[in-house]
């Protein structure tokens, strides 16, 4: 699946750079084809990003059975790249690099997001960090019933996942053709649609998630982890449809709700490990 992805991000960015080059010298040729493309080469990095994207999804989907916390990084991961690919698309709106700095709003729009990218890139580092830190605890329950709930979980929203890309993809293609028959406009953006979408499905993922494992892990902190969590995904969604610069302190707001979640759950786990076992000393 990586060889595809990787393939597939090199076939879209070269022909990304040949629908450039060919607004670029050949203005009146499929001028369809060549609609919302930029005349600058660099607004093609923007392609590639998108199926690496779209791989970090399904490596979520994937990360699903694995635990709670991995598939909410996963999600923070997702959320800083888009922020990423997103200054790629703005670099590309650039007309002439030799007065980038009179297009003072762009200017502004790109420094704030690899900003706010470096900052999310931060804390998903200490989130993975502190996860580490976890102290593992026993629960007397078989996990296995747990787990094949989790698979079927993750199969399903892999399903999902398909059926939003697809939808996105023919929205664009039927958009790019002359006998264009009025396709859905707001369908066009991934930002717009397909991730916004996505993360609704998350969100009822994880509510599902943190009710089923409520017959796993009764107690106090995992239930208010688990419930925290989903407070953090909901606000990563609301984050893609608020407008800038207000979407990035959302997001970063979501994150740092998240990694504070894990501190607390980590000292806790601890504290509740050395109650125990000075209680089985006595």
């Amino acid at each position: 699946m990586e060889s595809l992805f990787v393939g597939l991000a090199i076939v879209g960015f070269l022909c990304h750079l040949l629908l450039v080059f060919c607004k670029r010298s050949f203005p009146d040729l499929a001028p369809q084809l060549t609609t919302g493309i930029s005349n600058n080469y660099l607004q093609a990095v923007y392609t590639p990003f998108s199926f690496i994207l779209f791989y970090e999804v399904l490596l979520l989907v994937l990360a699903i059975p694995k635990s709670l916390t991995t598939s909410i990084g996963k999600q923070y991961e997702i959320i800083s790249l888009i922020v990423v690919r997103r200054v790629f698309k703005d670099i590309g709106t650039f007309d002439d690099f030799g007065s980038w700095l009179t297009q003072t709003e762009t200017v502004r729009i790109v420094l704030l997001d690899m900003g706010g990218a470096l900052l999310m890139f931060l804390a998903v580092t200490l989130f993975y960090r502190i996860r580490k830190s976890v102290a593992k605890t026993n629960t007397p329950r078989d996990l296995q019933g747990f787990i094949r709930f989790k698979k079927v979980l993750a199969l399903l929203l892999g399903v999902v996942l398909i059926m939003l890309a697809t939808g996105n993809f023919a929205a664009w293609f039927v958009s790019v053709m002359p006998w264009d028959g009025g396709a859905d406009k707001s369908l066009l953006n991934s930002e717009q649609y397909f991730f916004p979408a996505f993360f609704e499905f998350m969100i009822f993922t994880d509510v599902l998630l943190l009710i089923v494992s409520i017959r796993y892990y009764d107690r106090y902190e995992y239930l208010f982890r688990n419930s925290g969590f989903v407070i953090s995904t909901v606000l990563l969604r609301i984050s893609l449809s608020t407008a800038k610069p207000y979407d990035l302190a959302i997001a970063l707001i979501a994150i740092s709700f998240g990694l504070c979640l894990i501190s607390i759950f980590a000292y806790y786990t601890r504290v509740s490990g050395r109650q125990s076992c000075a209680v089985g000393t006595a």
